[in-house]
């Protein structure tokens, strides 16, 4: 039985946990702990009924002794706690990749990594066609481009709602173009995606980024990779529904996170 333990419990882990529960048919996947902050304590075990435990440390949700850690609670999270689990031996799912824009702190958790035999297991999330990007790299990879479009409202909160009126925007317009690195700092809860796309890729510097608002795509949010090599181009783009309780992050991203999870315990893997 895989032993899984989630950081977080906010609209991507409860999704994620909904649709691990509904094709876990074999029941060959036990969710061991939940960990939140202490001020989310009390709403947690509420919401989970005495389910699934609840703690409130990462040396607790150790304790538990789960086969893999997916995080589930922004870039923060994977600062803070990525180099407890890995230390521990333990595999670690990462949603919020725009923290390994940071090279010091990617570098030192490989090296963990490389001492300890824990992973860094990444997602797709809301975007598709990794699996054809990582080809083109292994033939020589030349340019990639990942686009970004989501509602105007959807980038609330973020550096283009001090630049841009954006509950005025009527049509498509750039909100940021730039690498990878700058996106994934500058726009933590919307950028992730950069981050993964650069990482399969060219990297962080030289994979570049376009941020767009734009109306007509409502309700959908939508990635888009276009990306050329020395064996053929790659072109495509993901549509996919908002999270209920976050319009910032793509349901997808949920739903990519609990296939992670469930393939390890399948006898074909795709």
């Amino acid at each position: 039985m895989k032993k899984v333990a989630l950081i977080g419990y906010g609209a991507i882990a409860r999704i994620a946990l909904d649709k691990i529960a509904e094709h876990d048919k074999g029941q060959q996947i036990k969710i061991v702990g939940v960990l939140v902050r202490e001020n989310r304590e009390e709403e947690a075990n509420a919401a989970l009924n005495g389910s699934i435990k609840v703690v409130t440390s990462i040396e607790d949700l150790i304790r538990l002794s789960p086969n893999v850690v997916a995080e589930c609670a922004g870039q923060g999270a994977v600062a803070e706690y990525a180099e407890s689990v890995l230390l521990a031996g333990i595999n670690f799912i990462v949603i919020s990749t725009g923290a390994l824009a940071n090279d010091e702190l990617r570098n030192h958790l490989i090296g963990i990594c490389a001492r300890n035999g824990s992973r860094f297991l990444m997602p797709s999330g809301a975007i598709a066609g990794i699996d054809g990007m990582n080809s083109l790299h292994i033939g020589g990879l030349k340019s990639v481009r990942y686009t970004s479009t989501k509602p105007p409202l959807a980038w609330k909160g973020t550096p283009a709602d001090e630049e841009f009126e954006l509950e005025s925007i009527s049509s498509r317009t750039e909100l940021f173009t730039g690498p990878a690195r700058e996106a994934a700092k500058l726009y933590p809860k919307n950028a992730n995606l950069a981050a993964t796309v650069a990482l399969a890729g060219l990297g962080m510097d030289a994979t570049e980024i376009q941020l767009v608002a734009d109306p007509e795509v409502a309700p959908n949010n939508v990635g888009r990779i276009d990306a050329e090599g020395e064996f053929g181009t790659l072109t495509v783009e993901c549509r996919g529904m908002p999270a209920p309780d976050n319009p910032k992050t793509s349901a997808t991203t949920a739903l990519s996170l609990a296939h992670a999870i469930l393939k390890e315990t399948r006898t074909i893997i795709i």
